[in-house]
């Protein structure tokens, strides 16, 4: 029941830390991971998501990079200044909650969190049950109390009464905040979320969670990440014209005397990369899916039935990070529509427009799309885990 009544739920992704053991020029949050900094590579999880209202970034005052992010135009992105502490950062960002709703807190150097992992940390929550609830993992190496000074074995520790507390952690604004101010006034700074609601007697839950899901921080790191599992695929489009009032082709429409005949809006360009990234993460086809048999389907635009499959693809644990695209028709000319249509794909999958590519051929006046009976769209998609 309270759960319910938390209608909205906030991430909160401090940022302001300047990771001392990361020995680089800029803040560990903005070095980047194959040409995307850590800190865009972990906001887009959360941003990929609708069920959040907003996230809410702690930065330094001093920060010069943040504004450089092209995550930072965001709607959703609220930037708050960031404390000299990791909980004085949170309890910058709870100021901003007005009214008790949840809230998740995710470290900025963990970019290898999966949607599918986020959505069921929110899903799994029972505040009826637990104050907080964290992901962790078990120590599987021996584990070893030493003495800090010279290093030497004091002794060995069972190391199955152990976990490693990992991010992200979902708790409520109002149980956090209280929490962070007791720990204020006892001059005591928790390492995370959790041990701040630990340390006022509140009841913490362990989800178990997934390795993959590392905190980057030293060079090191990074180093083992920077070949990461990618996924390519290809999709295939085509449709006949019909008498009508011209083509939407990538969520534009192109003026025409004619149309798509199809039992949706016959959108090539999306329904092709609908198709390629199924195809990467062996999800089927678009028609497996979206079977034109299915009134539900019928006239659903191009732009829906792409966020209804990325949302798959998501959850599959994957992420669009390229388009290439080739459409190939007689007619009309899309030389005037080239930068509209980069520029909706862009706004539609969150990517930047130099990672879209787009091409205009004719068939030579071979075929039904030389006799401009139709026309027909090939898509290649590059995704990352």
């Amino acid at each position: 029941m309270m759960k319910k009544s938390l209608n909205k739920i906030y991430v909160i992704v401090p940022s302001a830390g300047i990771g001392t053991r990361f020995e680089s020029e800029v803040p560990k949050q903005y070095a980047e991971i194959n040409g995307v900094s850590i800190l865009e590579k972990t906001i887009n999880h959360f941003l990929n998501l609708e069920i959040f209202e907003q996230i809410i970034i702690p930065i330094s005052p001093e920060d010069n990079f943040f504004e450089k992010l092209s995550v930072s135009k965001h709607t959703k992105i609220i930037k708050v200044d960031g404390g000299s502490t990791r909980s004085e950062s949170v309890m910058s960002a709870l100021e901003y909650i007005k009214e008790n709703s949840l809230v998740v807190v995710h470290d900025a150097v963990r970019p290898y969190i999966h949607q599918k992992e986020i959505k069921f940390l929110v899903e799994s929550f029972n505040p009826g049950e637990e104050d907080i609830l964290a992901y962790g993992i078990p120590v599987y190496e021996a584990l070893k109390k030493i003495n800090q000074e010279n290093l030497f074995v004091k002794k060995s520790v069972d190391r199955n009464k152990f976990y490693l507390a990992q991010t992200p952690q979902i708790t409520t604004s109002h149980m956090l905040k209280n929490s962070l101010e007791d720990c204020f006034k006892e001059n005591f700074q928790p390492n995370d979320e959790s041990e701040a609601i630990e340390k006022t007697g509140g009841k913490i839950r362990i989800l178990p969670g997934n390795r993959k899901n590392i905190k980057i921080t030293v060079p090191e790191d990074i180093a083992e990440k920077t070949i990461t599992n990618e996924r390519v695929g290809n999709g295939f489009d085509s449709h006949r014209f019909q008498n009508g009032d011209g083509l939407m082709l990538g969520g534009v429409k192109v003026a025409y005397h004619k149309s798509f005949l199809a039992h949706s809006d016959g959108d090539i360009i999306i329904h092709a990369l609908i198709d390629s990234m199924f195809g990467a993460v062996s999800l089927g086809d678009i028609g497996d899916h979206f079977p034109d048999t299915d009134k539900k389907w019928l006239n659903i635009s191009g732009r829906e039935l792409f966020e209804i499959a990325y949302n798959k693809v998501l959850e599959k644990g994957f992420s669009l990070k390229q388009i290439d695209i080739v459409v190939i028709m007689e007619k009309p000319k899309l030389s005037d529509y080239k930068s509209e249509i980069i520029l909706s794909l862009s706004n539609l999958t969150n990517l930047e427009k130099d990672r879209i590519g787009l091409k205009a051929k004719t068939s030579e006046k071979m075929g039904f799309i030389g006799k401009k009976e139709g026309a027909a769209a090939l898509v290649i998609t590059r995704l990352e885990e």
